[in-house]
């Protein structure tokens, strides 16, 4: 529970009500989360026969939480140490515009602007593809202070001894997703407060704000005291279930091919398709889709003509992330599409 019983916001909440969503060595695809699954006899039943398919809009918590609750349960023999690997990204209001700041004071934001108007040139070494004629190179930037610092972390776990697995942290509705790596305890430290101080060592060095326990003991969350808003939290009943392939922006599990939001009509709803595209990509990118697999699918015969799905997009190349505060925030691709 947490040590402080005042009322939590919507960022601090998140922390407790969060999807846990790993592949972890010789255990495979697994959800984890707080166990308060509501009692079966509270879930509504859903009235059969026919139904048009909607846009694929974030599901219902209770939808999530009825569709883990109906899986068969998962024993982790091990405890996993579970450390975030965003990067700081600072949103900004202005259509277009958004800041990548590293919150360490490392360096200032920088401003990201848009697509280059001056015409583009053919591809050469070490130059930025669509870059105006003589503009100065950009140096890649580097793992440890870009968005995505999975490869930092991955690798700062394996030089303390640690076997890593990936994932992410996802929204309670599949409204946003954070990369995260996870490493076995018992392979990290000799004892598990060591594991721990191990493991907040790494997050501190690579500007996590947290390191999440999940093992037979439940789910602990340790703040490494970059972000004051980070709940303590310790000894959580925890559900996990194994995670079959599929739709990771859907809360239920035999799901067909997503339906994007919005079309190419009127303003509202192309910015309402990008939106949803930006989503769609986030997720397909850190947790991949047994359904599409990142295919360009076309609508299905009984549904409105509507944009097809664009294909995966690697996570080094996008371009807006959906934050766990809400809203979404352009930011500036790690390696920019060739």
């Amino acid at each position: 529970m947490s040590r402080d019983d005042a009322p939590l916001d919507e960022h601090v909440a998140s922390w407790r009500d969060q999807l846990v969503e790993l592949s972890l060595p010789g255990v495979g695809a697994v959800t984890a989360r707080v166990d308060d699954t509501p009692p079966a006899d509270e879930t509504p039943e859903d009235e059969p026969g026919f139904r048009r398919r909607e846009p694929t809009v974030p599901p219902a918590r209770e939808t999530v939480r009825r569709t883990l609750a109906a899986r068969p349960p998962l024993v982790l023999e091990h405890a996993w140490l579970v450390v975030p690997a965003l990067g700081p990204v600072l949103p900004v209001d202005g259509e277009g515009v958004g800041l990548v700041g590293d919150l360490s004071g490392r360096r200032p934001p920088e401003e990201v602007q848009g697509e280059s108007t001056a015409p583009a040139r053919p591809s050469r070494e070490g130059a930025e593809v669509g870059a105006p004629i003589g503009a100065p190179r950009r140096r890649p930037l580097s793992p440890r202070w870009g968005w995505f610092r999975v490869p930092a972390v991955a690798a700062a776990l394996r030089a303390r001894g640690g076997i890593v697995g990936r994932g992410a942290l996802v929204g309670p509705r599949r409204e946003w997703y954070e990369p995260a790596v996870a490493t076995r305890e018992d392979l990290l430290g000799a004892h598990p407060d060591q594991a721990l101080e191990s493991a907040l060592a790494a997050a501190r060095e690579l500007g996590q704000v947290a390191v999440l326990r999940i093992g037979p003991d439940g789910l602990d969350v340790h703040p490494t005291g970059a972000d004051p808003r980070v709940p303590v939290l310790e000894g959580l009943p925890l559900q996990v279930t194994a995670r079959p392939a599929q739709c990771p922006l859907q809360g239920e599990d035999g799901c067909g091919p997503c339906r994007p939001v919005g079309g190419p009509w009127i303003r509202a709803s192309q910015e309402a398709q990008l939106d949803w595209e930006a989503r769609r990509a986030q997720a397909v990118a850190m947790l991949g889709c047994g359904v599409c697999f990142g295919e360009a699918l076309p609508p299905e015969p009984d549904q409105p003509q509507v944009p097809r799905l664009a294909e995966a997009v690697p996570v080094t190349h996008l371009g807006r992330l959906h934050l766990r505060g809400g809203g979404s925030v352009q930011i500036d691709p790690l390696i920019r599409p060739r």
